[in-house]
């Protein structure tokens, strides 16, 4: 089969991705057609219906209430603390599975309306 990078624009965000040879050759070699995604890396980590993202807790400093979410891409996204809903947590430990909003802030995207996921 002949692949080739190919220069997409998202249906969601309407911003310009590539859909990679590497993409299309992971989905051929696990036996899926290869069809180009109709929407960006990051729109296809969010849920469709909610719009909300995932990822996991990279790190949280207690003292200043702040920190860093990892998405699955690997992209890190900030948030503060006043940002969390829900039941008041005693620890916002490394690793805890989250879902957020992702808005573009002055200093770059920021996570709003973090809620960490029952395990």
């Amino acid at each position: 089969m002949n692949f080739r990078d190919q220069k997409l624009t998202c249906e969601v965000c309407s911003h310009s991705f590539i859909f990679t040879v590497t993409e299309q050759r992971a989905m051929h070699k696990a036996g899926q057609e290869v069809v180009a995604p109709t929407r960006c890396p990051d729109c296809r980590m969010s849920d469709p219906e909610t719009g909300r993202c995932s990822g996991r807790i990279k790190w949280f400093n207690h003292e200043r209430g702040y920190g860093f979410i990892v998405k699955p891409n690997g992209g890190e996204v900030f948030f503060h603390r006043s940002h969390v809903i829900g039941e008041p947590l005693v620890s916002l430990d490394e690793g805890l599975p989250v879902t957020f909003e992702e808005v573009e802030a002055s200093k770059g995207p920021e996570a709003h309306e973090v809620k960490v996921m029952t395990q």
